[in-house]
């Protein structure tokens, strides 16, 4: 349940910033977002849209800066090779696939 119309606006402007992300085939990250929604604030014109971003911008940092330590996931094969997988995307923000 929202608090107020301005939290349902920052979640909206989120959404927005990810379908930006997707249409563009780009790898989704945290560290992507974070990119797009400082581009969305650069060249928005509307007063309330910029600040819902800045409350955007402002929640995914917070996200980030509360992260678990161990976040990843070791799994080993039948070679004894372990690959890890985490949440994150590819390091240099290209697809792999």
């Amino acid at each position: 349940m929202y608090k107020s119309e301005d939290e349902k606006l920052s979640d909206k402007m989120m959404g927005e910033a990810v379908m930006v992300l997707l249409r563009q085939d780009a790898a989704i990250s945290n560290s992507a977002l974070m990119r797009q929604l400082r581009d969305m604030v650069t060249v928005e014109t509307d007063p309330r849209r910029q600040v819902a971003l800045m409350r955007a911008i402002d929640e995914v940092s917070q996200y980030l800066s509360v992260k678990p330590p161990a976040n990843r996931i070791e799994i080993r094969d039948r070679d004894n090779v372990t690959h890890f997988f985490t949440s994150e995307g590819p390091a240099n923000g290209v697809k792999k696939h």
